[in-house]
């Protein structure tokens, strides 16, 4: 009898006991040593463990702006942390645990993010929470940030936008900040101000445009300025568009042209800004598609400098690392590009995601969650590491850090031996950008093959049929078709709108 009663027990206690192993495993696991790390020329700066209930939350997401790593739990919690140091700078539920958040967005002064119908704006340096507002219906993605507006995209496909611009220093907008101030003394100043921001309170209306085909992805900020504010996203139609408001007299989001191609957009674009020294400079929008390809556009006119084929699905976030492009395929594999011209410089297989660069290096995940590093230049596999079950991955394009995290909220940072201080991607540094955006406002290479991204027969802003595709043009546009102008995003007549028509009425 005592046996019978024993048995039960003891294989109670082994199932107890198994099940709590592997979440002890998990955490041992994550913790790579700094002796680990050496071994592939690796440092490890810091390791933190953030504020998650492992019983039920886990974390979702990781973003970094200007120095500062966000991260948020499908729990409503947000963690500022030092990029550098792992030193947590605040920690706040922003909305209700029970309702779902998606993806923050960031600027110099706020961070808003979208938990169940509901728009948050925070301080970002603090997270004082500084707005809330109800959405006119159901969220596709998480919002992006202007200096002045919160873009959110609504799975109905419109994308509406809100007033948030902080106010303004009087002290700074009449003159009266005291010249020669010390060093010190200016960061006290500045570390004043961002305790303290504020949202204008002055009324305004909500802006919206309406696009076709649900949106599920996170929109991007390009241009803005005090003359033009530029946004873009896709939608599972596979169209990108492009809208923008005039920040002196907003009436409305207004949309300026859209890029067709054969499948979902499932990435958010990437973006090189104009080089400011050159006048009249124009930045370029990175897209790609399910339908295999990869688009360069001209943000102000949506003019294709030029497209790749990949072959094969992408639908992650293309890594701009200028001059180079980083496209990781679905079924494993990625291309370096030449984000100037589209041409290919390499290509390895077996690649999921893209998490890092520095000047000679790349790092990526390949399809058995291994860390693989590469050379810049030819792709050649240096090294590969396991780094443990880490699934929360920064695909990081600002700088050559490494952030990894567990779900259970473990985050570690890594870079390279010598690289004491970060390097930053994509700046305006003339050595490394001159001639840039001359040679992306040249006209396209030489395409590849002779396959024109088609509109679904669904789409009710279908253009008129278009002549027939020419030996020199796979786009389909007209021979002796006039360049698109600045102020005419669809490049003159009724054959080159690709609305099918002129959305202003005019």
């Amino acid at each position: 009898m005592f046996r019978s009663a024993f048995v039960p027990f003891a294989l109670l206690h082994v199932a107890v006991t198994l099940a709590a192993l592997p979440a002890e495993a998990v955490t041992r696991n994550t913790i790579l040593s700094e002796a680990q790390a050496a071994r592939h020329g690796l440092a490890r700066p810091w390791i933190a463990q953030l504020q998650v209930d492992r019983s039920r939350a886990r974390l979702r997401y990781l973003v970094l702006y200007e120095g500062v790593l966000y991260a948020q739990s499908d729990r409503a919690m947000v963690h500022a942390v030092d990029a550098e140091t792992g030193q947590t700078l605040w920690a706040r539920q922003i909305g209700r645990p029970d309702h779902p958040s998606l993806q923050p967005g960031v600027n110099d002064d706020l961070l808003a993010l979208v938990n169940g119908s509901r728009l948050y704006v925070v301080n970002r340096y603090n997270g004082d929470l500084l707005l809330e507002r109800e959405l006119p219906g159901a969220p596709g993605a998480g919002p992006a940030l202007s200096r002045r507006r919160a873009y959110v995209p609504m799975l109905s496909g419109m994308m509406v936008a809100y007033r948030v611009e902080p106010l303004t220093d009087p002290l700074r907008e009449l003159g009266r900040i005291p010249e020669g101030l010390t060093e010190d003394k200016a960061e006290e100043l500045q570390a004043e101000r961002r305790e303290d921001i504020r949202l204008n309170q002055e009324a305004g209306s909500t802006l919206s445009a309406q696009a076709y085909g649900r949106t599920a992805v996170q929109p991007l900020v390009t241009t803005q300025s005090d003359v033009e504010e530029y946004v873009t996203w896709p939608t599972e139609r596979g169209f990108l568009y492009t809208g923008s408001i005039d920040p002196r007299d907003p009436k409305g989001l207004n949309l300026n042209y859209r890029l067709p191609t054969q499948g979902p957009i499932e990435s958010r674009a990437a973006y090189l800004p104009p080089d400011p020294r050159i006048t009249g400079a124009t930045g370029t929008i990175f897209t790609a598609s399910r339908d295999g390809y990869v688009y360069a556009l001209v943000e102000k006119t949506g003019r294709t400098v030029w497209r790749y084929s990949c072959g094969e699905a992408v639908i992650e976030q293309p890594a701009l690392i200028f001059p180079r492009l980083f496209i990781t395929t679905q079924l494993g594999g990625m291309y370096s590009l030449d984000a100037r011209t589209g041409e290919q410089q390499w290509w390895v297989p077996h690649v999921r995601q893209f998490v890092a660069a520095s000047e000679t290096r790349v790092y990526a995940f390949d399809m058995n969650d291994r860390l693989l590093v590469l050379d810049i230049e030819s792709g050649a596999r240096l090294d590969s590491m396991f780094t443990g079950p880490l699934p929360v991955r920064l695909s990081n394009d600002q700088t050559d850090r490494i952030y990894l995290a567990s779900e259970t909220g473990f985050v570690q940072c890594l870079h390279e031996l010598e690289l004491s201080e970060p390097i930053r991607h994509n700046q305006i540094v003339p050595e490394r950008r001159a001639g840039v955006q001359e040679e992306l406002q040249e006209e396209a290479p030489e395409p590849r093959d002779e396959d024109r991204p088609g509109v679904p027969e669904d789409d009710p802003f279908a253009a008129p049929p278009r002549p027939a595709p020419q030996d020199d043009d796979p786009f389909g546009a007209p021979q002796q078709q006039p360049a698109p102008q600045d102020d005419d995003p669809f490049g003159g007549g009724a054959e080159a709108d690709p609305f099918g028509g002129d959305p202003f009425g005019n």
